[in-house]
């Protein structure tokens, strides 16, 4: 194995236990990479408000992509690298079409690390009491056909796919298999894209690189990199790309890779 440069790492299922925290032995051995000169790069789903109280060590405060791969941070200055964003000439098509086939249906936009909801949807299905995060912003209907979402996300509509589908060629669509939650982002969006961005930013070779993942949003980032190493609580088509199945996140597989690989003592 080629000396690695670089580490990527996915949080949900990967680095972070069921606690929603990063377990000692695997902050140590995240420490020792960078110590020893390995860039780490975070790959998540989640919004930055979502994952900045976990960013305890300058390790961790290097490249940070976020809203799977919209949205990219240098997190130790704070500056926006990439963000992909849907025109607000879309975005405000699809609000329309959505609430005119179904007024009940739930949508509110993601704006780089600001939540933005309808204000007549100010409900118990948009607010969860016990979040620790701040409520979303509120705003009318012509206020959010403004906006250039970094995602829209939609609940409450049966028809989506019907409704959805024209705006194809301008945006990517992914919901959950039962329905409930759909997700809008731009089309080009991906993980594996603004990793290549911030490779070629970092100037280190995809073949150079380790990444840990555990569920089927990670699998374009196995492609990319030439060291993809599944948790033991990975997806089976994810474990089927890998070149290594380490232990579950529960059991502290990312230290226990970085060890038994070598990459650090």
């Amino acid at each position: 194995m080629a000396a690695i440069k670089c580490i990527v790492l996915d949080l949900d299922g990967t680095l972070l236990n069921r606690d929603q925290t990063i377990s000692p032995r695997t902050l140590r051995a995240v420490d020792a990479c960078w110590a020893h000169g390995i860039s780490i790069v975070l790959a998540t789903g989640r919004p930055p408000r979502d994952v900045r109280h976990l960013l305890v060590t300058e390790a961790l405060r290097e490249f940070v992509i976020y809203l799977d791969g919209a949205l990219t941070i240098h997190e130790s200055d704070g500056l926006v690298y990439d963000h992909r964003t849907i025109p607000p000439s879309v975005s405000s098509r699809i609000t329309q079409s959505v609430l005119s086939a179904d007024p009940r249906s739930i949508i509110s936009f993601e704006v780089q690390d600001a939540w933005y909801c309808l204000e007549s949807q100010i409900a118990d299905e948009v607010i969860n009491a016990d979040s620790p995060y701040p409520p979303p912003h509120t705003v009318d209907e012509v206020q959010i056909q403004a906006l250039s979402p970094t995602k829209i996300i939609l609940s409450g509509n049966a028809n989506w796919e019907r409704v959805l589908r024209p705006f194809d060629p301008y945006v990517q669509i992914r919901a959950t298999p039962d329905g409930a939650l759909i997700q809008v982002m731009e089309k080009s969006v991906s993980k594996e894209s603004a990793l290549s961005r911030v490779l070629n930013a970092l100037g280190v070779d995809p073949e150079v690189v380790m990444v840990f993942g555990d569920g089927p949003n990670d699998m374009g980032l196995f492609g990319l990199c030439g060291y993809p190493v599944a948790m033991g609580n990975a997806v089976d088509a994810l474990k089927g790309r890998a070149k290594y199945i380490t232990d579950s996140n529960e059991d502290d597989g990312v230290a226990a890779a970085l060890q038994y690989l070598g990459v650090i003592p």
